[in-house]
């Protein structure tokens, strides 16, 4: 008979059979409490969300205010309000001649807008 591979494992006691040095490829115990303890938080989260706001992850009608015809301002402008930052992503739309940009944190909020752009109206979404 073959001797198993790890059969000279210097841990081993006589008549234990292993098939792996002890702890190889398991957690510490601690982990398991915690990693517990985190699915059951999760699973609460999940079931708070679901009575909550009704099916799911599921968002009221209406929780996002669309905004119609917005006042435009100049990029410097809404710079000094602290309403973007240099190098702030934006949509950009450009038609006859008349451009706009709409801020991705501003959109975040709103996440449609419509608005009139060189005489076309047009949707905005993010």
């Amino acid at each position: 008979m073959t001797p198993h591979p790890l059969s000279d494992y210097p841990n081993r006691r006589p008549g234990q059979i292993q098939a792996f040095p002890p702890r190889a490829g398991r957690f510490p115990v601690g982990f398991w409490a915690v990693f517990s303890l985190l699915l059951l938080v999760a699973a609460a989260v999940a079931f708070i969300g679901q009575t909550a706001w009704g099916y799911g992850y599921t968002v009221r009608r209406d929780a996002f205010p669309v905004f119609n015809n917005p006042t435009m301002i100049s990029g410097r402008a809404a710079e000094k309000q602290g309403v973007v930052f240099p190098r702030a992503a934006v949509i950009g739309v450009v038609i006859n001649g008349d451009a706009r940009a709409y801020p991705i944190n501003i959109m975040g909020f709103h996440e449609l807008g419509n608005d009139t752009v060189g005489g076309v109206p047009i949707a905005v979404s993010w």
